[in-house]
């Protein structure tokens, strides 16, 4: 499908001195032999060198030219129209670029609000590094974060009540000069010349420290991403798109950027601070028709029964950010319109989409989740055994990717850091990442998932994964989600989301399950009935929170 043409962007010297970069300390062990020879990969995109070594700004500004005074982004509350959105984006760059100066971040502590997007945008633009962070962090967490980072401004909708010493620009400043500016695109150009791989956005992740990290992407990256989600899904200025990890996580920040450049409608919602319904009556009102959501949304989102109507316009829906269980596949398909394809994938924030596929309606097979689909032709892959070798054909390994759209590293202390990514000595340009993933290539040469080395653990000597218990819990009706952690007694338990079910039938019933389908000992201790779980930002389980869950004393929907 084409793609309408870019804008021009004139190109002036550059100021932007060079990122700074620390030593590593320790250097990854690097596979000796690289590649998956018997994976299938996906063709490369087209035209994707001249997407993203184009200016931010131009591609935002082809989008809106497409038709001006339509609708860009809408929520439950507001709407901003194309022109409305470039003029507050424009007046937001031109006051960053102004304040804040080249190489220096700035921290968008933003709503998820129409006008807060487009000025988030207007960070994006103006070649500064923008700090992506989540409002709904703990002010401690906020507090360490951003001292971490030390950031030249921060972009708000009202100051946070904290004490950080940072310059602080408000959205309200942003609109009232949008509003005395002439109606126009302000005119504004930017001060540097476009470096596409250089240090564009920083999204924190929790790390496995418990300590949040900001990964950067640089600009390349990102337009990689949001090409290969325009082009995949066929978006046109037509679409009405919900991605309710927007702007939260890197897929998220893509995925908008996409949508915007194909002058598509972006629909904007929080599922949990509005509440499943709220949100399902806006899907059904704005007739939404492509949608990108993680498992534990989606679950919320299917449990009302006005799910099947609010989503009867449906074209395309695209699962990410979890394993998907055969299970919900085929009961999300039941509520879908006829034919409407599900697209299933495995990404990362530093390391992006890895693999992607179509799931078959008739799909079938021993694993308990659905493939990962066929590798992106984005990187270089290698799959490696515990003892460090190559792992044998349709063996399990950890995950090893390598290539020039790597994220860049971490954000610290107002410098560029390797992290857990470190460069290539093979390959100029390229960095290598060691996932903490483990994969493997099945018969039909699509890639499995089977969880994370650091989630697999050991119970009386049994290597256990606690992904193959969890499928089994969700698999019982009125269980929406499951989630199984090792306590630091030695014990696994289970935390069972079921808003609407009786908790004392509702484990009896398990129980039962478990009895039928595990052995004694890969049966979780306790469990315990929540009416959801807890969720990180970008709308992934958050499972350390649940691993520290205190247990002193009995509690209702507990065993």
């Amino acid at each position: 499908m084409s793609r309408p043409p870019l804008g021009t962007q004139q190109r002036r010297a550059s100021t932007r001195p060079a990122p700074k970069v620390t030593a590593q300390t320790e250097p990854l062990p690097v596979p000796t032999v690289w590649g998956l020879p018997d994976a299938r990969c996906a063709a490369p995109l087209p035209d994707a060198d001249r997407f993203t070594s184009e200016p931010l700004v131009a591609i935002l500004r082809a989008g809106a030219a497409i038709a001006p005074e339509a609708v860009a982004i809408v929520s439950l509350a507001d709407s901003v129209t194309y022109r409305q959105f470039m003029r507050i984006a424009l007046t937001t760059a031109r006051i960053v670029a102004a304040r804040v100066p080249p190489g220096a971040a700035v921290a968008c502590l933003l709503p998820r609000t129409p006008k807060a997007i487009a000025a988030l945008m207007g960070c994006l633009i103006s070649g500064r590094v923008c700090l992506i962070v989540e409002l709904n962090n703990p002010a401690q967490r906020l507090s360490a974060m951003l001292a971490n980072a030390a950031p030249a401004l921060l972009l708000v909708a009202e100051a946070p009540d904290l004490t950080t010493g940072i310059a602080t620009l408000t959205l309200d400043e942003v609109l009232a000069e949008t509003a005395s500016a002439p109606d126009a695109d302000s005119g504004w150009q930017p001060d540097f010349t476009v470096d596409p791989d250089a240090p564009s956005c920083v999204h924190f992740t929790s790390g496995s420290s418990g300590h949040p990290k900001g990964i950067v992407l640089s600009r390349r990256s990102t337009l990689y991403r949001a090409l290969e989600g325009a082009h995949i899904w066929g978006l046109t200025r037509h679409d009405r798109v919900l991605a309710p990890s927007a702007h939260g996580s890197s897929a998220g920040i893509a995925f908008l950027i996409g949508v915007l450049a194909r002058g598509a409608r972006f629909v904007l919602c929080d599922v949990r601070r509005e509440g499943a319904g709220a949100v399902l009556r806006l899907v059904e009102a704005q007739r939404v028709n492509v949608a990108a959501i993680s498992p534990p949304i989606l679950r919320l989102l299917f449990s009302p029964s006005q799910a099947v109507s609010a989503f009867r316009h449906l074209r395309i829906l695209r699962i990410s950010g979890a394993a998907l269980s055969r299970a919900d596949a085929r009961n999300w398909r039941a509520q879908l319109p006829p034919g409407c394809p599900i697209w299933h994938g495995y990404a990362s924030t530093e390391a992006l989409v890895v693999a992607m596929g179509l799931v078959p309606p008739d799909d079938r097979g021993p694993e308990p989740n659905v493939s990962a689909g066929v590798l992106r032709p984005t990187h270089e892959f290698a799959l490696v055994a515990p003892d460090g070798t190559r792992a044998a054909p349709g063996e399990p390994g950890e995950l090893y990717v390598r290539g020039p759209l790597l994220a860049l590293g971490e954000w610290h202390q107002g410098g560029l850091i390797p992290g857990n990514l470190q460069p290539d000595p093979n390959r100029p340009g390229w960095r290598i990442f060691r996932t903490g993933d483990l994969l493997r290539v099945r018969a039909d040469g699509l890639i499995q998932v089977l969880g994370r080395t650091d989630r697999q653990v050991n119970l009386n000597g049994t290597r256990v994964e606690p992904a193959e218990i969890e499928a089994i819990l969700r698999a019982e009706p009125g269980v929406s989600d499951a989630v199984v952690v090792m306590h630091d007694d030695g014990s696994l338990r289970g935390f069972l989301a079921a808003p609407a079910a009786d908790a004392e039938t509702l484990l009896k019933a398990v129980r039962h399950r478990l009895a039928d389908t595990l052995p004694l000992g890969l049966r979780p201790s306790r469990l315990t009935v929540l009416p959801h779980l807890p969720m990180l930002p970008s709308g992934k389980l958050d499972i350390a929170a649940l691993a520290s869950w205190s247990d002193s004393g009995a509690a209702p929907g507990q065993d």
